[in-house]
Order: structure tokens, then sequence, then C-alpha cells
């Protein structure tokens, strides 16, 4: 037999013809990355909370710590915890996994028909949580339309035979150490699934016991083409298109006698591409035996091909570049049944079918859903999300607590970097417009979210992980709300920022506190000093650090007196900065003169120096330029002129100042310019972002923009959260809220309403539901 090869023009013409017919258009990446709250607001209570601006405004309250409240519902920061702590060298139980094959009999559950598997996770207040899942098969004959679209005609494409779920039971429990659970994780006779479905399982949860039933339908095609350039080094290019309906019901015993009850209907549709440049040394290149032949004969060939590929990873340096673009809809049904109530909880059964019927009713439910498109006309919204909400109820025979729609589109880029052994970084950043509506609130909200992530590792141990870790993400939420009418109000925006690190020493853990004092130490200047009022203070929070930085008892080679630091295990960070309209409408209509003196204010060492001699120099003309006199100028900073190998001219930091000023008050400018209230919104989250003509975006932005506002229209909520592992010291978990005392409760109100509606239609996180 022939074999031909075929050529790499012939492959891309197949593969890009391929991939053209998944025609939809699609819009962003990161659905499952969104805000956090969990349980109580609504859409039209945060609807009521951006409109009211009541309280009695007085002399800003000085922040004071609190007790950080752990909340297992807070989705958005176990999304980030699990992303920080995945991968990472941790505690030599963290690992540790029960497999049993299918078909074996646990306990009193006979005959499921799927792998099990049990293993732990940790949430952010350390505690340690057991999860029993269980693979499943639903059986049935569906079929699905629009799932590809060729020329405008849908391709209707039928399955037989079954689909792919599982069974997830998550129970938290009140150990902080992998190891010291062990004897919960090897207690078999304690293992726990949703099957089979009936009273007493359901009687039997336990308060914050989560029970998730996911099921996955997917369509897509991918591909990429690869050119070696040498035998070392390798060229890629990816494309790829997917379809995917992903229908969930999820169960959390939230207290004693309630019971909430989430479905979920979820369709996405996702474009992606990727170029990467990549390099493999082999092992003998780097003075270490030849891999595979090391490895085939010190551990035989039927291992050897996994391990060869695991320590090739260890020893690749990469580069790639990707961007996506996806859409989507969601709903969103919710039910609060009353497990002490027989007559509820039986048709909470009788609704969730043992044999998993459930999964038939949800596509039926997404079919009706097919038809909700994302219209603009919030009569016509309301009418196809309660057609969707009334079939529900029917086969629950409850009234729903909450039933809502999410429509999104979003764009992202990422890059990634690595280097073997010593680092792997990935940054990402996006923009996504969410619009929000519920059923009976008579408004709709629209969210524009620019956002950038950071991840650093180093010290990636070959089979062990990576030793030290430093997550970073950053958000805007600029929000809008629409009435039933069809008028859009001012924008409120949101700041939310989650850090992290591991294996990191307490410079770093304060250091994530002092870079949100940068920001907050300018509140409501207008430009002149700074505002200790709203400053956390540090050195409260690491008292050992303090003293060591006053008295040090370490010293360097040379003698000379450094400050003693310890090393923790882990640090986590969540910080919120709230700009209610009228803060938004301080920012952006700022006259230009007062921005200047923000950027001004903002300036350290000799350039502010500079700057501060010539400042009564500047004006602003009509176009937004920033003028001085030139000879007046130069005369004034003559002392700072140097000539030479290290020549020196103050006037280049003036022109810099000048260009800076004149492209920031350029991009607020804008935001006004840019259309109705939608479109302003999305331009304040470009900028603010760094996507104007300043290129300054996020702490360096906010640094100049929380200056143009009055302090009582500002909230900021400060959460730290330590595992020092460090005998004879308490963790840090502390809570600090920044605002005037008059204005506490409706900040703190709108704050949470806002991110309970967030964490409702976000993906959940492995430990919520």
């Amino acid at each position: 037999m022939t074999h031909t090869k075929p050529s790499n023009k012939a492959f891309a013409a197949v593969f890009f013809s391929l991939v053209c017919a998944l025609c939809a258009p699609a819009h962003s990446a990161e659905f499952s990355q969104y805000f956090d709250g969990s349980g109580r607001g609504s859409m039209a209570d945060l609807v009521r909370g951006i409109r009211a601006q009541e309280g009695n405004p007085g002399d800003p309250k000085a922040p004071a710590a609190t007790p950080v409240q752990g909340n297992t519902g807070n989705n958005e920061l176990l999304h980030f915890w699990e992303d920080l702590k995945s991968d990472t060298l941790d505690d030599i139980c963290k690992n540790v996994e029960i497999p049993l094959d299918a078909g074996f009999d646990i306990a009193d559950i006979v005959g499921v028909d799927g792998k099990f598997k049990r293993y732990m996770k940790q949430y952010p207040d350390n505690k340690i949580a057991v999860i029993d899942q269980v693979g499943v098969k639903l059986g049935g004959h569906y079929n699905f339309t629009d799932l590809l679209s060729i020329g405008g005609n849908s391709f209707n494409i039928g399955f037989s035979g079954g689909l792919e779920g599982k069974s997830v039971v998550i129970r938290k429990t009140n150990e902080d150490k992998y190891c010291k659970n062990l004897l919960n994780i090897i207690d078999l006779r304690k293992v726990k699934t949703i099957l089979p479905i009936n009273e007493k399982r359901i009687g039997g949860m336990g308060v914050n016991e989560i029970w998730k039933f996911p099921a996955r339908i997917s369509m897509g095609v991918s591909g990429g083409i690869g050119f070696p350039v040498e035998p070392w080094l390798n060229i890629g290019f990816s494309l790829g298109a997917s379809k995917e309906l992903k229908p969930s019901v999820t169960l959390f015993r939230m207290s004693e006698d309630k019971l909430r009850v989430r479905i979920r209907l979820d369709r996405i549709t996702v474009k992606s591409a990727g170029a990467s440049v990549g390099t493999s040394f082999d092992a003998g290149m780097i003075g270490l035996p030849e891999a595979e032949d090391y490895f085939i004969s010190a551990l035989g060939k039927e291992i050897n091909k996994n391990l060869v590929k695991e320590f090739n990873k260890y020893i690749a340096v990469r580069f790639g570049l990707s961007t996506s673009r996806a859409k989507g809809k969601k709903i969103l049904l919710e039910f609060i049944v009353d497990p002490r109530n027989q007559d509820q909880v039986s048709k909470l059964v009788d609704f969730l079918k043992g044999d998993l019927g459930i999964i038939r009713k949800l596509i039926e439910m997404g079919i009706r859903f097919n038809d909700f498109s994302d219209i603009e006309d919030n009569a016509a919204g309301q009418q196809a999300l309660q057609a969707v909400d009334d079939v529900a109820q029917q086969g629950l025979g409850l009234n729903s607590t909450f039933a809502g729609a999410n429509h999104f589109n979003s764009t992202s880029h990422g890059m990634n970097i690595v280097l073997p052994v010593v680092m792997d970084r990935e940054t990402s950043n996006g923009q996504r417009y969410d619009r929000y509506q519920t059923s009976g609130g008579g408004e709709v909200l629209h969210v524009n979210n620019a956002s950038r992530n950071e991840s650093v590792s180093n010290i990636n141990v070959p089979f062990v992980g990576k030793v030290f870790k430093h997550n970073t993400n950053q958000n805007f939420y600029v929000v809008n709300y629409e009435d039933n009418r069809g008028t859009v109000s001012d924008a409120a925006m949101v700041y939310q920022r989650y850090e992290g690190y591991i294996k990191h020493d307490e410079t770093d853990a304060r250091g994530m506190v002092e870079e949100m004092n940068e920001i907050l130490k300018f509140a409501g200047t207008q430009g002149n000093g700074t505002n200790s009022s709203f400053v956390i203070d540090a050195n409260s929070m690491f008292p050992h650090l303090a003293g060591e930085e006053a008295n040090p008892t370490g010293t360097d080679a040379d003698g000379n007196p450094i400050p003693d630091t310890r090393r923790y295990k882990s640090a986590i960070m969540s910080f919120s900065l709230v700009f209610t309209k009228e803060a938004v409408r301080d920012i952006v209509g700022a006259p230009a003169a007062t921005i200047m003196k923000a950027v001004c204010n903002v300036m350290e060492g000799i350039d502010r120096e500079i700057i501060s001699k010539v400042y009564n120099l500047f004006r602003i003309d009509g176009e937004g330029k920033v003028k001085y006199d030139w000879k007046a100028a130069s005369k004034a900073l003559a002392e700072y002129k140097r000539d030479g190998e290290d020549a020196f001219d103050p006037l280049s930091v003036v022109n810099t100042f000048c260009t800076n000023v004149a492209q920031i008050v350029s991009d607020i400018a804008s935001v006004s310019a840019a259309g109705d209230q939608k479109a302003k919104s999305k331009r304040l989250s470009e900028i603010m972002a760094g996507r104007g003509k300043s290129r300054v975006g996020y702490e360096s932005m906010l640094q100049v923009v929380i200056q143009l506002v009055n302090v009582n229209d500002i909230f900021a909520k400060l959460d730290l959260s330590t595992d020092k592992r460090i005998k004879g010291e308490e963790n840090v978990a502390s809570s600090y809220n920044v605002y005037n005392e008059g204005l506490q409760a409706g900040y703190n109100s709108q704050l949470g309403q806002a991110n309970s509606l967030r964490d409702r239609f976000a993906d959940p996180s492995e430990l919520s539901d």
C-alpha cells in the first residue's frame, strides 16, 4: 500500500474550510470569570441600590479590622483560589485520590454505572472539602438543531445512545490539613453519591453540603499546523470553533430548613486562534542521560511514554500567543425547598427522576431558550424568560424564587512564556459585555467588563509541582440599568482585585495591602496631597515585620541591618473599590486643570521635584494640549541640567509630563463623546484598563481618578487571609471596610447585591454551586 503525505497547503485549506463552517459570530473567552457573593439580593435590588445614594455624609471613618467572614459560595474568589493552588508543591497528602472501577458496589449504592473517585480540595479559609465524584451514563435519543450553520442554513445533527454526565457531592470538613483528613478519605463507608435520588438521601444532606449534576454536550472542530524551523525549534498555528450546550442541576443545603435548587442552561459558542514558538532540549543537550533510553531501561516500555512526555514538558522553552472570542446565553432558575417538608421533597424527587430524566427536561427547556435572543425590547425579553420559567415550575410543582437570563459576548488575548524549571508566566486580558434580565424585575442590567490576569510561578519541580506562585486578577465592571421604558441610567463602576502568593515571605503579603494603600491615600484629594483617613494600617496586620523594619535584628554580608522576614505557606487578598454614579460623573466631567494636578500629585522623586518647579508655567489649550514657556522653564531648571557622559535634560521630564497629561485628559473626555450611556460605559471600561491614548490603566489610572471624586461617593473593602504555618504565630484573617460611616449600610448592600447577581450566573467553581 502506498501512503502519500499531504502538503501543508492542502492541510491548511481543508482545516480552514472546516473552521469556516462554524460561522455563527462569537465574542470573548473567559466564561467562567465573574463576580463574587452568594444567595441574596436580586437584579431589581441592585438597580435600586445604584439609584439610591442616601445617607449622612460625615468625616471618613478610619478603617478598622473585623474578622473575615468565610463564604463557601464566593464563586469568583473560589475560582481564583483553586487556580492559585493548582499544580503547586503543597501538602504531601494533597493529591491523595481513591479511584474505583465501574460497577464497584459502595456501601448502600449498588450498580452505579461509571467510574468513582474521592479526593480533597481546600477552601480559602483553609478548611478541607471531601469530594465524591461518580461518572454516570445518561441514556436517550436527542436531536439538536442549529449546532452548525452553513450559509445561514441550520445543519441539524442527531445523537442516539448515551450522553456522559457525573454526580458530584462536596462536603466541607473542620480539618485544615490534608493529612489529618486522610481517615475521612479512606473510609469508603461514608461515600456519598446523588444516585439513586430519593427522599431519604435529600433529607440526609448536611448544612453547606453541595450536590452537582452537570452534563455537557458539545460539537466542535479544531486543528493546527506546525512548522519545524530547526530540529529543535517548532512554530505552530491553531484554529478552533465549538458550540456547547451545558445543562446542570445543583442542590445546596443552605440551612436546616432551606435547600436551594439551581437549574442552569448554558449555550456557548467559542472561536479561538493561537500561535506558538517552542523548543525542547534533549536530556543529553543539558548534560543528563538521554531521556528516552534512560526511562526505557530503568522503568520499562509500558510506562515509558507518559514519563518521557512529562519529563520533556519540564525541559521545554515555549512562547505562545492566543486569542479567542465567545458569545453565549444563560438561563438560571432557582427554587427554595424545605427539606423537612415531605410534599416538597417528593416533588423534587419526582422532578429529578432517579433515571436522570431531568436532563431531557433541561434540553426541552433549552429548545425554548434557543428562541430567546439578545433583544433590546424589555417586555419581549420578559415574555421569553417567563416561558422558560413556566416549564420549570410545572415540572417541579413549585414557584421559582429567581429566574434570570444573561447574554454575553467577549474577546480575550493571552500570552505564555515557559523557561525550563525557572519560570512559567501566563497573562491574559479581555473585554466582555453582559446583559442581565430577571423575570418580573422590570429592568435590564448592562455590564461592561475589562480584565487583566497574571500568573507567575518559579521553580517547577518535575512530577511534583511549582514551589513559588503569585497570581493577580483585576477587573473593572461598569454598570448601567435600563428601565421598562428603555431609559438607560448613568454608570456606576467597581474595581475588583484578587491577589495571592504561595510560599512567599511576609514582605510580599504586606505588599499587597500597601499597594492598595497607594490608591486609597489619594481619595478625594483633587490633586492636593494625600488622605490618610482612607489608608489601611498594614503595621497592625503585620506587627512582626513592622517591628523588624523599625529595629532590624538581621544583617547582610556587609554588616548592614536588614529586616528578618519569614516565609508563609500562602496569602490571599480580595479588594473591591466602588464608584457610585455620582463619582463616575465627577470623573468624566473633571476639568482638565484638575486632572493635570492629579497626575502631578502621583509623581515621585526627582520627576515630581522638576514638575513642581515649573508647574505655574503650564496651561491647557482648547484642544486639551499642555503648553508652557520653554525659555522660562529652561531657566528655572538650569540646576538639573547635566552634560557629558551622564547627560540629563530636565525638559525631557517636562515634555513627557505634558504628553501624559494631554493623553489622559483626552481619554477621559472620550467617554463623554462616546455616544449613548451604554457606549460611554464601554469606553470607560476600556480607558480604565489602559486601552486609551495614554495606555495608563488599572492601578496607575485609579491613582488619578480617585482624586477627582467626593469621598462620600466611594466605598472600599479589603479582605486578607494568610496560612503562615509559623509556630506561635496566629494567621491574619481580617476584613477592612473603607467608607463614611453614614453610608456604610447603603454601599455594603449595593456591593453585596451586585456580587450576588454576578455570582449567580458565573460557572460554578469546583467548590460552589
